[in-house]
Parts: C-alpha cells; sequence; structure tokens
C-alpha cells in the first residue's frame, strides 16, 4: 500500500485565488493533509510570501479537532526552534474555519527527496539527522512530543551558499503530545488505547495505544535513518495494521554495508529497540553518538567576536513556486587518523561537479587577541635591567665595608 493521496483531499472545497485571509491574499493552493488545505499567499503591501494553512470543513466540525489545530500554532511558538517552521499568524476564515500563517518555505519535503535519490551516504544522513535531533531536543525541552515524525513531515531548505547539507524544518505538530500544558491552558489529552500517528514510522508503545515519551520519537527517527541510508523502509505491507504488528513483534534487519561505520548501524538499531527502556534515554544522547562516528559535525567553537559564526535567512524563489530539488551531497570536510574512515564523502549519490559550488574564501588571517603591543615597551626593559645591576652593585659595596 503506498503513501499515495485520499480521495477526501479533492473534495474539499479550495479558496480561490484573491481570497483575503487576515492581512494576507491567498495565490494558490499548495498541499493538502489530513488536518487542512495549504496556500501560499502573501502580504498585498510589502510583498512578504507566506504559507496560509486551513482546516478542512469536515475536520472543523470535531471540536477536539480545532483544539488541535489551535495547539500546533501554540506549540510551535512556545518550542522556538529555527529547525521547526515558524507559525506567526491565526485566524478565522469567513465560513467560521480557522486558519494560520506561517513561513513560506522554499526546497522539497525529505519524502520527495528520497524517491528521485534512493538513499543517501551515511555521513549526509548523519548531517540530516544530527539536525533533527537538534530540534526534537529543543521540543522535549518544552515538554512536546511530535508523534508523527516521517519523511512527509520534514522539508529540505537549500543553503543560502548551495553547499549540502540544506536545513531541515520539521513541519506538522498536530498530533504532538504535551507532557505539560502550554501557558497554564488546558489543552486535549490523548486518551489511553487510542492510536495516532503514521504507522510506518509508529514506535512499538505507540502502536499499542500507550503513553509515550520522548523516546517514541526517538524510535521515529531511527526509522527515519533506516530509511535514509536503505531507500525504504524497516516494515512494509499492504495491511497497516500488519505495518503495527510488526513493529511489535519482527526485529528489524539492517543491510550491512561495507562503506557504512558499523557503529551507524548500532545507532539506528538501538533507536529502533522494542523496549524503550534500551533506547538511547534522550535526543542529546543521539546527537553524541552522531558526533563520536563523525566527528566534523561536531559544533565549531566561536570566538568572542561570533566573526567565526555564518547565518543567513531562507532565500526565496523568484517564482511562486514553493518545490526547489535539493542539490545531492558532496563529501564531508576532510579528516585526520580514524575519523577519516567515518567521514568518507556519501557512496550512495553522485558528487556535485565543483564548478557548481560557490565556495567562500578563506579569512584572513587575524592577529592573536591574548597579544597586546606596548609603545615603548623595550625601552623600558633596558631601563629596568640597567637599574637592576646598579643596585646589585652598591649593596656589594655595603657589604664589604661592613665586613671589613
Amino acid at each position: 500500500m503506498g503513501r499515495g493521496s485520499a480521495s477526501w483531499k479533492s473534495s474539499c472545497p479550495d479558496v480561490p485565488p484573491g481570497t483575503m485571509l487576515g492581512e494576507y491574499v491567498v495565490r494558490r493552493r499548495i498541499d493538502a493533509g489530513g488536518m487542512g488545505t495549504v496556500y501560499a499567499g502573501g502580504h498585498p503591501v510589502i510583498g512578504k510570501k507566506v504559507a496560509i494553512k486551513l482546516i478542512h470543513p469536515h475536520v472543523a466540525q470535531n471540536p477536539e479537532n480545532i483544539q488541535r489545530f489551535k495547539q500546533e500554532a501554540m506549540v510551535v511558538n512556545a518550542i522556538g526552534d529555527p529547525g521547526i517552521v515558524d507559525i506567526f499568524g491565526f485566524g478565522e476564515y469567513d465560513d467560521g474555519r480557522y486558519y494560520f500563517v506561517m513561513e513560506y518555505l522554499r526546497g522539497e519535503r525529505l519524502l520527495e527527496f528520497l524517491k528521485r535519490h534512493g538513499k543517501l551516504g551515511a555521513f549526509a544522513a548523519g548531517q540530516l539527522l544530527r539536525m533533527l535531533a537538534l530540534s526534537l531536543a529543543a521540543a522535549h525541552a518544552k515538554g512536546v512530543i511530535h508523534r508523527d515524525l516521517k519523511a512527509e513531515n520534514i522539508f529540505l531548505v537549500p543553503s543560502n551558499d548551495g553547499h549540502w547539507p540544506p536545513r531541515t524544518k520539521l513541519l506538522d505538530f498536530g498530533l504532538a503530545k504535551l507532557l505539560e500544558s502550554i501557558d497554564g491552558q488546558d489543552l486535549p489529552k490523548t486518551r489511553q488505547g487510542i492510536t495516532l500517528g503514521t504507522p510506518y514510522y509508529m514506535s512499538p508503545e505507540q502502536c499499542r495505544g500507550k503513553p509515550v515519551d520522548a523516546r517514541s520519537d526517538i524510535y521515529a527517527l531511527g526509522v527515519l535513518g533506516y530509511e535514509m541510508i536503505t531507500g525504504r523502509l524497516p516494515f512494509v505491507h499492504e495491511d497497516l495494521t500488519e505495518v503495527m504488528h510488526m513493529h511489535l513483534r519482527e526485529k528489524v534487519q539492517l543491510p550491512p554495508a561495507a562503506d557504512r561505520p558499523a557503529l551507524v548501524d548500532e545507532l539506528i538499531l538501538g533507536c529502533l529497540e522494542k523496549n524503550p527502556e534500551d533506547r538511547p534515554h534522550d535526543m542529546h544522547e543521539v546527537i553524541s553518538a552522531l558526533e563520536m562516528i563523525f566527528p566534523p559535525l561536531a559544533p565549531l567553537r566561536i570566538d568572542e567576536t561570533g566573526s567565526d559564526f555564518e547565518s543567513g535567512s531562507p532565500q526565496i524563489s523568484e517564482h511562486d513556486d514553493d518545490s526547489e530539488p535539493i542539490q545531492t551531497p558532496v563529501a564531508p570536510p576532510p579528516a585526520q587518523g580514524a575519523s577519516a574512515a567515518a567521514a568518507s564523502p556519501p557512496a550512495s549519490l553522485p558528487h556535485v561537479p565543483s564548478e557548481t559550488l560557490r565556495v567562500a574564501p578563506a579569512p584572513a588571517p587575524r592577529p592573536s587577541s591574548h597579544v597586546v603591543e606596548v609603545e615603548g615597551a623595550g625601552r623600558g626593559l633596558g631601563l629596568f635591567l640597567t637599574g637592576f645591576f646598579l643596585g646589585m652593585m652598591m649593596g656589594m659595596g655595603v657589604l664589604y665595608l661592613i665586613m671589613r
């Protein structure tokens, strides 16, 4: 059974282009999901491009769904992580349906990228997994469990300089579980025994409808890691109920690869343990493991001036199109010693020709901030030594007179 579109997507009424939703005008429809339809829009005065998510009519009939729709906007802002899509507007359409306004992303979903390329090399996959783990760690720190982590909910935004890796953006917190309330507001709790999520990525405890915590997201991240390096999911069946049974009882088999560090397999299989107690304790353990396997992933030290830190805002496409294929990854930075083998180029994808990349020139060397030059320092040192020797001579003369 494929992960194709559902029949209800074509039955939902579209908002015609030119319609005003709050202070933004609708341009065109981008996509539709389980909760709502996403439109491309823009500000009529300043031209800012946005994406607008409008809840489906049949979904809006359930008050709990409306609460979850509001919750998605609230939890994203509570987390406030750059690796999570930003939501900055909320309102009500003329027909009573709610919508929220979020940043307009240029790029493509990870699902589409993997459909085109099949799989990633270990280092390229490690780069994406580390970025995702950082964003999920930020969510977990705020008591938010995503619960629907999958390739379809990850957006790849091209880097400003055209280099691999792209920046990851986590989407769709509509099924997020809150371990604690946000700003004192009571938000919908998942009833025990109710199963929510996408079966291909669901943890065993999630399949059982049991309470979940951060380790359920770790399991889903393990499924993503498996999918990235093999090009397929660990469990596939035409019956989704059978897929959930496979998560519960079947051991994950990871095909070996000579060009993949054994520790990568160990980490992914560790994330896919049936018992949550046997998985990494939290996302920080996953991040540390990735940085140990691939030393180039470890963050660089930033000096007090911040001059070694490079950042930039997302580029916006010149044409009104949210889809842009991501370039294939290139080799990681050169490594020395034992880390050289682990940081080898991604073997599963072709290299991007060097002439297509814009390589930033190396920064000019700067004088060390710990060296201070003082004008006249040499002359002062000479005067000091002269006085020192004269004092010694006078002291010896006095001692000679006393001993006589």
